[in-house]
C-alpha cells in the first residue's frame, strides 16, 4: 500500500512539472524538479526519468538477411536456365550408303558433325541418337525399331559423340517417327530448359509413319520441344521435302536443304547458332 501511494505522488509531481513549464517558464519547472528529487527516492526518479525521457539507447545495426529451413518437398525456386539442350538424330539407313558427289553420304555426315562439334557454343548441352544403324535381324523385322541413344544429353559431350561417329554404318530402315517418339519421351526426361532436336535425314519415314502428323500431334501435348530438320540430298524427292519441312515448321523449327558437304555444314552451324556465315537454303514460316 505504501508503494502505491508513493507511485501516485510521483505521477502527481510529474503532472505538475509538465503543467508549470509552459505557464511559469523553464526556471520554475526546474525548481519543482529539484524539489521532487529531494523528497523522492533516487531509484524512483531514475525509473521515471527513463520512462519519460528522450534519451533512448542507440539502435544497433540489424541483419535483415534470413534463410528458409525445412521447406516443403515440392518447393522449387524459379531459376532461369539459359542452357539449350540439343539432340542430334542422324539417319544411318541404307540409303545413306549411296554416293553424293563421289563420297558416301554417311561419311559426309560423319565429317560434317565432327567439324561442327569443335565450334559448339558453350551454352549448349548435346546428345546423339541414330536410327537405321542396325539391319533389324532376320528379314529386317525389327528394323523399324532400330534406334539408339548413343550419347545422353550433357555438357562437353563432343569427344563422346566423335567416338561414336567412327563406328557408324548405313544398313537399315528409316524409322523417323519411332525415333522422335523415343527421343521426346526418354532422352529429354528430367531435363529442364529449352529442348531442340536436329533431325538429319535423306528421305521419308519407311516404317509407315508420317513425321508431319507426329509433329502436329506433338504440339498438342508439348510446347517445349522444337525440331529442326536437315534434308540431305533430297532435292529430287518432293514428297520427302514436304513431309520433313512440315515436321520442322509444325514445331516452330527450321527446315534446311543440303545438297553437298558445304551446305550441310552451314545448315548445321545455323541450327546450332555457331557464329559463322550461313549460305544454306533455309525454309521457315
Amino acid at each position: 500500500m505504501k508503494k502505491f501511494f508513493l507511485l501516485i505522488s510521483i505521477f502527481s509531481l510529474i503532472f505538475i512539472f509538465l503543467c508549470l513549464t509552459p505557464i511559469f517558464g523553464k526556471s520554475s519547472a526546474e525548481k519543482t524538479l529539484k524539489f521532487c528529487q529531494a523528497i523522492i527516492p533516487a531509484e524512483s526518479m531514475s525509473f521515471n526519468k527513463n520512462l519519460f525521457s528522450n534519451n533512448y539507447h542507440n539502435v544497433k545495426n540489424t541483419d535483415t538477411n534470413f534463410n528458409i529451413y525445412n521447406t516443403p518437398d515440392d518447393y522449387s525456386p524459379q531459376v532461369v536456365d539459359k542452357r539449350e539442350n540439343v539432340l542430334v538424330i542422324l539417319d544411318c539407313s541404307y540409303s545413306m550408303d549411296d554416293q553424293s558427289r563421289g563420297k558416301r553420304k554417311i561419311d559426309i555426315a560423319r565429317d560434317v558433325i565432327n567439324d561442327v562439334l569443335g565450334q559448339l557454343p558453350k551454352n549448349i548441352n548435346m546428345g546423339f541418337r541414330v536410327y537405321g544403324h542396325a539391319d533389324g535381324g532376320l528379314f529386317g523385322l525389327d528394323g523399324c525399331k532400330a534406334t539408339e541413344l548413343l550419347v545422353p544429353i550433357g555438357h562437353k559431350t563432343q569427344n563422346a559423340i566423335s567416338a561414336q561417329l567412327k563406328n557408324l554404318d548405313a544398313v537399315g530402315w528409316t524409322p523417323i517417327c519411332y525415333s522422335l517418339d523415343q527421343s521426346i519421351n526418354n532422352d529429354f526426361s528430367g531435363i529442364r530448359g529449352r529442348k531442340r532436336i536436329i533431325l538429319v535425314s535423306d528421305g521419308m519415314d519407311t516404317c509407315g509413319g508420317n513425321p508431319c502428323d507426329f509433329a502436329i500431334d506433338l504440339m498438342k501435348r508439348r510446347t517445349d520441344v522444337t525440331i529442326d530438320v536437315i534434308g540431305f540430298d533430297i532435292s529430287s524427292e518432293p514428297e520427302a521435302i514436304s513431309q520433313l519441312k512440315c515436321t520442322a515448321l509444325a514445331t516452330h523449327g527450321k527446315f534446311y536443304t543440303a545438297n553437298n558437304s558445304a551446305e550441310f555444314t552451314k545448315s548445321l552451324r545455323n541450327s546450332l547458332n555457331v557464329q559463322k556465315e550461313v549460305e544454306g537454303k533455309i525454309f521457315s514460316k
